[in-house]
């Protein structure tokens, strides 16, 4: 047998771990998330008017404002929290990719308190609503929730 000398084998396991460091970057799915106030009366911002239609059937309101907005990679079975106005926190877990959808627990708490928690498929570059029910901490209307995710 060869013998290989120690700094060449410490230099080919640093080049084999920055390689699957790189992979392991490449392989983050991009999650955003925004947050938006609806409300009875007002106007709505212009990125938001092509999604009002669904927004109404969600809510039924006729404003949509956007309040906050975070977008970040996340890795795959890894989980991340996202703050959203009000003092509550997101929280996804990229599963798998399946059928050009992306799977993955969410679970939305206020306090220690679930509001929601289950496990979606959301297509790909595709967005998911959700509103949980009227804020009492927002004076007049609703939060609705935008989850999108892109591979």
């Amino acid at each position: 047998m060869r013998h290989v000398p120690p700094p060449v084998v410490l230099g080919i396991a640093a080049g084999a771990l920055s390689v699957l460091a790189a992979c392991a970057l490449s392989q983050a799915l991009e999650v955003q998330i925004t947050s938006v106030h609806a409300a009875e009366h007002g106007g709505s911002d212009a990125e938001l008017v092509a999604l009002r239609p669904r927004l109404r059937r969600l809510v039924g309101y006729r404003s949509f404002r956007i309040v906050h907005r975070e977008s970040r990679p996340c890795r795959w079975q890894i989980g991340e929290a996202f703050e959203i106005p009000g003092g509550r926190l997101l929280r996804v877990v990229p599963k798998t990719m399946r059928d050009q959808a992306v799977v993955m627990q969410v679970k939305l708490l206020d306090g220690e308190r679930a509001l929601i928690d289950t496990d979606v498929r959301l297509q790909n570059r595709g967005v998911m609503l959700f509103s949980v029910d009227q804020d009492s901490r927002v004076a007049d209307g609703a939060l609705v929730i935008m989850l999108k995710a892109e591979d």
